[in-house]
């Protein structure tokens, strides 16, 4: 069965298409042959919209060469640092004080709320009595 496959790798042509389906092979990914495909797509679109193929085979920047930071400049980066660490200290602690002060005046009018809404049923009471008593009041003259 793997000579299988493998017969069916040779007979690919393409050698970009090839590399990723061996790639996949090793990795049991598809990922690679994904890649090559979409990136096949995209030049096949680009082409028939009439634009130029993109050149994916762009070397990428040269990383810059390790420098050795003076002293000064340690020092300056360390003071960075520090005051980036006590700043988002502060902006943690700020954020949980807001936070706790926005539950608490959550509970607040909630409890609020309940005594509105229990004030309004007593009202309701009241006012159903005081309807009955003038229901009363005009039938019994």
């Amino acid at each position: 069965m793997g000579s299988m496959a493998e017969d069916i790798l040779s007979t690919i042509k393409d050698d970009e298409l090839r590399n990723a389906s061996l790639e996949a092979k090793k990795s049991g990914c598809i990922l690679p042959i994904l890649k090559v495909e979409l990136k096949s797509k995209i030049q096949m679109k680009r082409l028939l919209q009439g634009q130029d193929e993109i050149d994916l085979n762009v070397s990428s920047p040269q990383k810059k060469a390790c420098v050795e930071l003076t002293k000064e400049d340690l020092e300056r980066k360390n003071k960075r640092q520090e005051q980036n660490r006590k700043a988002a200290k502060k902006f943690r602690l700020k954020e949980k004080e807001e936070k706790a002060n926005l539950d608490q005046t959550l509970k607040e009018l909630r409890k609020r709320n309940e005594e509105l809404r229990s004030n309004v049923r007593q009202m309701e009471e009241d006012k159903a009595k005081i309807i009955q008593l003038i229901i009363d009041k005009s039938n019994s003259t």
